[in-house]
């Protein structure tokens, strides 16, 4: 179950598009729905078949809501302290926006880490002291724009739905009673084109090889 992407947590939805309705994502080639109980908090299951209605433990799995987005954890057993997360200021909402990109987990995780397919980071120049970007396992880029501001910040979190596509969710921070989307945050999602089609190159994927790729690369980075 979630092959090369287990026992983690992570975002897979906005919390404002999980509402009265079950919404189905896919996950590490496991398919999901995800509810909100009687009590409005958000629950996830695996989407297998079943003779009962009453949805067995095993297909359970851990969900909560945090940052604007829903996430889950893949397997049973969730750490207690629940989703590692950023520094945020909670009242600064999220605006997130959400695609799919036909390439390995493991080349967008890369083409979105590599300075040079995101030219916002060109106008740092020389500087070593002042960070582009930071990753966070399994599948999150923080991005600052320059000079590095905690209001300019945008997050994006990135996991396998399959072997050869990987979600995206791009996350980024504004003041609260905004009207329209600050550019700047518009730019930051351009900004990733070129990270789109670097990682979205042609390449084989042979039967199992994207997912395993996968785990390497969580190992390596965790």
């Amino acid at each position: 179950m979630f092959e090369g992407f287990a026992n983690v947590w992570t975002p897979v939805l906005s919390a404002r598009d999980l509402r009265d309705e079950a919404r189905r994502v896919r996950v590490a080639g496991e398919a999901i729905v995800l509810f909100r109980d009687e009590g409005g908090e958000p629950g996830a299951r695996l989407d297998r078949p079943s003779p009962s209605e009453v949805v067995a433990v095993e297909e359970r799995l851990p969900a909560r809501e945090a940052l604007s987005l829903v996430w889950i954890f893949t397997g049973h057993e969730a750490p207690p302290e629940g989703p590692t997360l950023p520094s945020i200021d909670p009242v600064r909402p999220l605006v997130i926006h959400a695609e799919t990109w036909p390439a390995p987990f493991s080349r967008v995780v890369s083409a979105l880490q590599d300075p040079a397919n995101l030219p916002f980071t060109w106008a740092l120049g020389d500087a070593p002291a002042e960070r582009a970007l930071e990753f966070h396992a399994p599948g999150c880029i923080e991005y600052f724009l320059p000079p590095r501001a905690s209001e300019k910040r945008t997050l994006v979190y990135c996991f396998p739905e399959s072997e050869r596509a990987t979600r995206v969710l791009f996350c980024a921070t504004r003041a609260p009673g905004d009207g329209p989307v600050p550019s700047w945050i518009t730019e930051y999602f351009a900004a990733t084109d070129l990270a789109r089609e670097r990682a979205c190159e042609p390449t084989t994927v042979s039967s199992g090889g994207g997912l395993t790729k996968t785990l390497r690369f969580l190992e390596h980075s965790m």
